[in-house]
């Protein structure tokens, strides 16, 4: 006890017993009169459950450390979204990613884009060679003709044929291309996409999965560098999600992709606009994919506008604030910040 030492907080009389640097947490926590128990005193009301910070960290110290499942974009036990315009390759990079975990875990991959034929022309050479999978990857697609069950929503029937895929491969993976087809109500209205992201929350937690989604972005400016609010919608499933990342075009070449993080909790922020993977779409092998070129610079990737670019989009700005539109409808439908929008008007 005689490295304990009192440090006065900075805003009020009540000392902090604090010990060493080199004395464990629990140890810190017995010194200060804490005691260390199985099952921590906790408070419910309604929607919450609380308990002090440290017990909160002691509960956690039970738990094994996030691990990553592919590079930094994809943590174990995490709900991330991959967001990217139409045809910039998303599906091809998730299938990458799908192939690269199953490795090691299974793998369901809920493809509701391709068909049959399209995934094996994607993986083959002409409809010969075809690439051989890991046989850890499950790829799931619509039955032709289904049925809902008396009294079930299509949301309900969704998530309960999935649950029994789960509990029938014990795959601990899941992957959804796309968002768009998990329901029939638009997932761009925060009202649907809150019981859309809180039902595949309670998947992850109640079957322990780590889940990747697949989304669209809103239209773009590819002259700016791709944010967090670019994601198709309500910015409600970015709330939700533990992480997003993001694919954007480059200007340098057709083939050359960037992948850029949106949000990360499990880490800090490896790849940002100063730091993204350039990939190159290519076919080796059988298979396409982003075959890795280097990391660099958003900005160099970007589309440089002309002073005809930018003279057209001033004339739509005041088009569009003409017809009555709002300065946030006219940043939504051109692609371009709020506050460009309000530079263009006073132009």
């Amino acid at each position: 006890m005689d490295n304990i030492k009192i440090i006065p907080q900075q805003n009020g009389d009540v000392s902090l017993r604090m010990q060493s640097k080199d004395t464990t947490f629990i140890e810190k926590l017995k010194a200060n009169g804490q005691k260390i128990k199985a099952n921590f005193n906790t408070t419910e009301a309604g929607f919450f459950q609380c308990r002090t910070a440290n017990d909160c960290i002691l509960n956690a110290r039970t738990q094994p450390i996030p691990k990553k499942l592919f590079q930094s974009l994809i943590f174990e036990n995490e709900l991330t979204i991959l967001v990217a315009d139409t045809g910039v390759g998303k599906s091809i990079f998730a299938v990458q990613i799908a192939n690269e975990i199953s490795k090691t875990e299974k793998v369901l991959y809920l493809d509701l884009e391709l068909s049959d034929k399209q995934f094996q022309g994607r993986y083959s050479e002409n409809y010969e060679n075809e690439f051989v999978f890991s046989f850890n990857f499950y790829r799931v697609v619509f039955k032709r003709r289904f049925e809902l069950p008396s009294g079930i929503s299509y949301e309900d029937y969704f998530i309960d044929s999935l649950k029994q895929l789960i509990a029938d491969t014990s795959a601990k993976v899941v992957i959804i291309d796309n968002m768009t087809r998990l329901i029939t109500g638009d997932t761009d209205q925060a009202k649907t996409a809150k019981p859309l992201m809180d039902a595949l929350n309670d998947l992850k937690f109640d079957c322990n999965l780590s889940m990747l989604l697949l989304e669209h972005t809103k239209k773009v400016d590819t002259s700016r560098p791709i944010q967090l609010n670019d994601l198709q919608g309500s910015k409600m499933k970015a709330n939700f999600a533990d992480a997003v990342f993001t694919i954007g075009r480059s200007a340098k070449d057709k083939n050359i992709r960037y992948v850029k993080q949106l949000k990360v909790r499990s880490c800090e922020t490896e790849f940002d606009s100063e730091n993204v993977i350039t990939y190159e779409v290519v076919k080796e092998n059988s298979f396409l994919g982003f075959r890795f070129v280097e990391y660099g610079n958003e900005a160099d990737h970007l589309q440089q506008p002309s002073e005809n670019d930018k003279a057209a989009r001033i004339d739509n700005v005041k088009e569009l604030h003409r017809q009555g539109k709002t300065q946030r409808q006219i940043a939504t439908e051109l692609g371009i910040s709020l506050g460009a929008v309000n530079k263009y008007l006073k132009k």
